[in-house]
């Protein structure tokens, strides 16, 4: 295993070095290195770093909604936490003395991880992605295949006795590196079908953690805010148009202060936390949001027929009742 702690008088140079090769050392498929995870996680690391003060209340904010999650828990024999990342918002001392096992997914672990995780007997790491669609994104951005972007209902895991299931930080960020990694390789790939692939892993995602029979923790980002000297510039949702259920906590997290991003603005996301997501509000809210996307596609197909038909041309016979984003996306 590499990566030791420096010693007080080290180099930054050294130190840089060592922690390239702690990354370079990490264990990671293939196709994962390639999409860019590890250098996610780097670069995920130096902004911390860079921004450690601008973060510590987002960091103490989502540990509370864990540990809030965890109170709430009648056992607590296992608890489950995903998108565990550099552990930086996991109370991982505090959820190894509350339950017997606790198993941290993501899909990389660094090395710092395999560290800390090792000084707990109870704490397992268990590399997974759980969108279960990324190695097939990596094929058809290898082949640059305009083939439907993979799709599928998540099962892993399910079945498992955990008493707590914690979503943390990672719901946006599902999509993101498939994005990026699709976008740069297949030129026929649409912003439409970018958006329709996002919204989709994203409600997977929840109805997943809803699956699970205990306590369902969430914290997320729900929108990037970017502030100017005159207040506030811009606005952008960061769940593709998927609405969560109302009853949870929400700060602002200064993500990249001036000027880690930008040299005149500041970027702020404003962030949802539930330390008991509400089950059966997601499933209605899930369904409220299906219908009106539905909806707004069926008025757009008709708006389209009946332009067609004032230019003189024949509109379609029929028209077509829009999939759903399980089904169009499906494989």
């Amino acid at each position: 295993m590499i990566a030791h702690r420096g010693a007080p008088d080290e180099s930054m140079a050294t130190r840089t070095f060592r922690a390239w090769l702690d990354y370079l050392a990490i264990p990671v498929p293939r196709h994962a290195r390639q999409m860019g995870y590890v250098r996610e996680l780097r670069a995920l690391r130096a902004r911390r770093n860079r921004c450690r003060e601008a973060w510590s209340s987002h960091l103490a904010h989502t540990r509370e909604v864990v540990l809030d999650a965890a109170a709430r828990c009648e056992q607590r024999r296992a608890a489950l936490v995903v998108g565990s990342g550099l552990l930086f918002d996991i109370p991982l001392e505090e959820l190894s003395r509350q339950f017997g096992i606790v198993v941290l997914v993501d899909i990389v672990h660094a090395w710092s991880v395999h560290r800390q995780a090792a000084r707990f007997s109870n704490v397992r790491l268990l590399p997974l992605d759980v969108t279960g669609v990324v190695e097939r994104c990596h094929a058809l951005a290898r082949r640059r295949s305009p083939a439907p972007l993979p799709q599928r209902t998540v099962d892993c895991l399910v079945g498992e006795d955990f008493d707590l299931v914690a979503s943390i930080n990672v719901l946006s960020q599902l999509p993101v590196v498939p994005n990026g990694y699709m976008s740069r390789r297949i030129r026929t790939l649409t912003d439409a079908r970018t958006r329709e692939f996002s919204r989709a892993l994203v409600t997977n995602h929840l109805d997943w953690l809803c699956s699970f029979p205990g306590i369902a923790c969430l914290v997320t980002d729900l929108e990037r805010l970017c502030y100017g000297n005159c207040g506030l510039v811009s606005r952008e949702e960061s769940l593709w148009g998927v609405a969560l259920p109302e009853g949870g906590r929400d700060w602002l997290w200064d993500l990249a202060p001036r000027p880690e991003m930008y040299f005149h603005l500041d970027v702020r996301h404003r962030v949802g936390g539930y330390a008991s997501l509400p089950k059966q509000a997601w499933l209605e809210a899930r369904d409220r949001t299906a219908a009106a996307t539905d909806a707004s596609a069926a008025a757009s197909v008709v708006e389209i027929g009946r332009e067609r038909n004032a230019d003189g041309k024949a509109g379609p016979e029929k028209t077509p009742a829009p999939k759903s984003v399980e089904r169009d996306l499906g494989l």
